[in-house]
């Protein structure tokens, strides 16, 4: 009787360990889904696009307009740099590099862009129709490969803020 006692003793505390390994105080999760963060403008111009940086995302910046396809969407970028010049009232000119790319628009895609003065996530299809022969803001892409995966309005003052 008392093996059978200390045999029941070691499976409930093996069971008490299991469950609190398995289960941790700190997690991020809530059942079998990740929390994610909000998506704000603020967080996709700054954790989430460092996070595409560390992942192996290159930039460019341009002009952008997207277009629809059946179930898919393409991103055409005509590339543009801000060059600093005093002469201008701006102290900066925009410049067109005469490079143009045109990409796919990634599945989990995210797009910042102006909205009555103010920066918003938009859908593509909103984006469309917002800017439906494009517009002449400028956009940092993030590119994944031939996808576009973040698309952020930039001001050319952030650019050149950047830069130095």
């Amino acid at each position: 009787m008392r093996k059978f006692g200390k045999t029941r003793f070691l499976a409930l505390l093996a069971c008490m360990v299991c469950a609190l390994v398995l289960t941790s105080c700190n997690s991020n999760q809530s059942g079998n889904t990740i929390d994610e963060p909000e998506i704000t403008p603020e967080y996709l111009a700054g954790e989430y696009a460092q996070q595409l940086l560390t992942d192996g995302a290159e930039t460019i910046t341009g002009e952008v307009t997207i277009e629809k396809a059946d179930d898919s969407y393409a991103v055409h970028i005509v590339e543009k740099e801000v060059v600093p010049n005093d002469s201008y009232d701006e102290g900066y000119y925009i410049a067109d590099t005469n490079i143009t790319k045109d990409v796919a628009f990634g599945d989990e895609a995210r797009i910042v862009c102006a909205h009555e003065d103010e920066k918003v996530v938009s859908s593509a299809d909103d984006f469309i129709d917002r800017h439906p022969d494009g517009s002449d803001e400028l956009y940092t892409v993030y590119l994944m490969g031939d996808s576009a995966e973040l698309i952020l309005l930039v001001e050319p003052e952030e650019l050149l803020a950047s830069e130095e």
